[in-house]
C-alpha cells in the first residue's frame, strides 16, 4: 500500500512539474563542419582556412604585395542540406585583425543561384561585451565588424536576395542548399584573421522575431548645419514595412556638447556645438538598436560676401546694437506719452516763435514804408 502511495505521489509530482514548467523550444543543431567539405576561392588574395576539433573555422587572408585594387576571398562548405524549414542562420565570430572585417554570407541553392544579404535589409549583430543587439545593414554588400569584435551574427532569411538582384530581397525560398560560406573583400596590402563557430540554422518559428526586424530603418537628415545664431533642428524616426508600429526611444550614442535629442527623435543643435558628427541611437521595443551617424556641417552663410567683399554672414550677438526690451524705462507707456507731449510742446513753441518773428518783420516793413512816404511828402515840389 505504501509502495503504491509513493508511486501515485511521484506521478502527481511529475504532472505538476509538467504543467508548471513550459516546454522549451528544441535548440538548433550546430552544423558539423569538417576539413573534407571545406573549400577556398579567391581572385588573387591568399586564403588559408582550417577547422579545429570543435568545428570552428579559422580563416586568414592576405593581399600583401598585390597591385592596387580590391580582392575577394571565399571560404565555403559543399554539402547538400534541406533548409526549407529554417528561418535564419546564426554563428559566433571573433575578429582577430587589426582592421575592420568586411564580410557577407553566401548560400547556394540546388538551382545554382547564390543568395546573399541585401543592402536594404538588416542583420543582427550582438557584441559579447555589451550584449546589445544592433540592427546593421551591409554597405556595398559588406557588413563591417570593428577590430577585436567578439560576438554573434544572426542572418534572418528575409534579408536574403538573389545575388546582384536587390528586388528579390525578402522573397527568396531556400529549399535544397548545396553549400554555404563566408566572403570578404579587402584592398591591396591588407591582412585579415578571424574565427567563426557555433554555426546553427534556426527554425522559422525560432526566427520569427528576427525576420520581422529586417526592414526597420531610421529616417532623417544625414547632414545638419551648425547654427550661427539660434538653433538648428531635425526630426528622426523609424520606419518598417511591417504593419505593427514599433516602440522607439531616441538618444545620443555618446554625449556631444551643443547637441541634444528628445526621446521622440527631435535633434537640436545649439551655437556652442563644435563636433563634426554625432551618432543617434534608436532603441526599438526596449531590445533592438538602430544607429546612424549625422554629419554636422559649418554654415555656408559664414562665407557669403557682397560684390565688394563685405561679409554677409550673420553677426555675432555681441556685434549687434542692443535692442530695448519692454522692461527698459524708455519702453514704459508713461514715458512714451511724456515724450509725445514734450515733442508737441516743442512744436507749438516753434510755431509761436515763427509767428512772432513774422509779425515783427511785418511791423518793421510797415514802419519803413511810412517813413519813406513821409520823406517824399516833405520834398519841395518840382516841375
Amino acid at each position: 500500500m505504501i509502495k503504491k502511495w509513493k508511486q501515485l505521489t511521484l506521478v502527481a509530482s511529475l504532472v505538476v512539474l509538467w504543467n508548471v514548467y513550459p516546454i522549451q523550444a528544441v535548440q538548433a543543431e550546430q552544423l558539423k563542419v569538417s576539413g573534407n567539405t571545406l573549400h577556398e576561392w579567391n581572385n588573387g588574395a591568399k586564403v588559408d582556412a582550417s577547422v579545429d576539433n570543435k568545428g570552428s573555422i579559422q580563416i586568414k587572408t592576405s593581399t600583401l604585395g598585390l597591385k592596387k585594387g580590391y580582392y575577394s576571398a571565399y571560404v565555403y562548405e559543399l554539402l547538400n542540406r534541406d533548409w526549407s524549414s529554417y528561418g535564419a542562420l546564426t554563428f559566433s565570430i571573433r575578429n582577430e585583425s587589426d582592421r575592420k572585417l568586411p564580410l557577407n554570407i553566401v548560400l547556394t541553392r540546388a538551382d545554382k543561384t547564390s543568395l546573399t544579404v541585401s543592402d536594404d535589409r538588416n542583420v543582427i549583430v550582438v557584441e559579447k561585451l555589451t550584449g546589445q543587439a544592433e540592427l546593421v545593414r551591409p554597405v556595398s554588400g559588406l557588413i563591417a565588424l570593428e577590430p577585436g569584435f567578439v560576438g554573434q551574427i544572426r542572418i534572418p532569411f528575409s534579408s536574403l536576395m538573389v545575388q546582384d538582384k536587390g528586388s528579390t530581397a525578402g522573397q527568396v525560398n531556400l529549399g535544397k542548399v548545396i553549400g554555404w560560406g563566408i566572403t570578404t573583400t579587402t584592398p591591396e596590402n591588407a591582412k585579415l584573421s578571424f574565427r567563426i563557430g557555433n554555426i546553427k540554422p534556426l527554425s522559422k518559428k525560432q526566427a520569427v522575431v528576427e525576420n520581422g526586424l529586417t526592414t526597420l530603418q531610421m529616417t532623417g537628415d544625414e547632414r545638419v548645419v551648425k547654427p550661427v545664431a539660434g538653433e538648428s533642428i531635425a526630426q528622426y524616426g523609424v520606419e518598417s514595412s511591417s504593419e505593427e508600429k514599433p516602440n522607439v526611444k531616441f538618444q545620443l550614442d555618446t554625449p556631444v556638447q551643443g547637441v541634444s535629442i528628445t526621446p521622440d527623435g527631435l535633434l537640436t543643435l545649439h551655437t556652442d556645438v563644435d563636433a563634426e558628427q554625432a551618432t543617434i541611437r534608436a532603441l526599438v521595443n526596449d531590445k533592438w538598436n538602430l544607429t546612424t551617424t549625422v554629419m554636422l556641417d559649418r554654415s555656408s552663410a559664414m562665407n557669403v560676401q557682397e560684390k565688394d567683399g563685405t561679409p554677409r554672414s550673420i553677426p555675432d550677438p555681441s556685434e549687434v546694437t542692443k535692442v530695448l526690451s519692454p522692461a527698459d524705462p524708455l519702453m514704459k507707456t508713461s514715458v512714451g506719452w511724456f515724450i509725445r507731449l514734450l515733442l508737441t510742446a516743442a512744436g507749438i513753441h516753434g510755431l509761436v516763435l515763427y509767428w512772432m518773428w513774422r509779425r515783427q518783420r511785418n511791423t518793421q516793413g510797415a514802419r519803413k514804408r511810412r517813413s519813406r512816404d513821409d520823406r517824399q511828402a516833405r520834398r519841395p515840389f518840382r516841375m
